[in-house]
């Protein structure tokens, strides 16, 4: 894993093997960072289910002013925090060790993105949504970012959140959703 672009880019980050983490592949978070291009500069980040925090580095990297990780593995936890530690990034970030959807409801700051990279094929994309539409986590405007298996779906309510772009890549599909209302 590395850091694509932005202040940082060609760092590599920690996440080796071993460990139980399904790190977002370099080509499909490139494809995200192109989609999203200059919306990163100056916005509040929440990477969900971050693992070794490859989404957000790279949001960090890019211009974003603050990340939120969050992650319920220890294991995780400690190899996000020693890629923010390497990177000089802790300052401009927190590590939050907690269950993903309990974040959703217990985090007291609101959003203008949130990346959700959770286990596949466990259910969690619609309880997602759901609790992303109940609260106030992400701001008006703001882009829902899911990678997700492509056997996943999902509905939506229109009134609160809407389609901008689906893109594949092989069995991994990423939706870019804006909370309208």
């Amino acid at each position: 894993m590395r850091v694509i672009s932005g202040k940082l880019k060609g760092r590599r980050l920690v996440g080796g093997k071993k460990m139980r983490i399904r790190p977002t592949s370099d080509r499909v978070k490139e494809s995200v960072f192109n989609v999203l291009q200059e919306e990163m500069v100056g916005k509040r980040v929440l990477d969900l289910f971050a693992g070794a925090g490859s989404f957000g580095i790279e949001a960090l990297s890019r211009g974003a002013e603050w990340v939120t990780f969050v992650d319920a593995s220890q294991q995780s936890i400690n190899v996000l925090k020693k890629n923010l530690r390497n990177l000089n990034l802790e300052s401009k970030s927190t590590v939050v060790r907690l269950d993903g959807l309990k974040a959703l409801n217990k985090l007291k700051q609101n959003f203008h993105m949130i990346f959700a990279d959770p286990p596949y094929l466990k259910g969690f994309m619609q309880r997602i949504i759901d609790s992303i539409t109940q609260s106030e986590i992400l701001e008006k405007n703001g882009i829902l970012i899911l990678e997700h298996h492509k056997k996943e779906t999902f509905s939506l309510p229109e009134e609160k959140l809407s389609v901008l772009k689906q893109k594949k890549f092989g069995d991994t599909v990423v939706s870019f959703l804006s909370k309208t209302g």
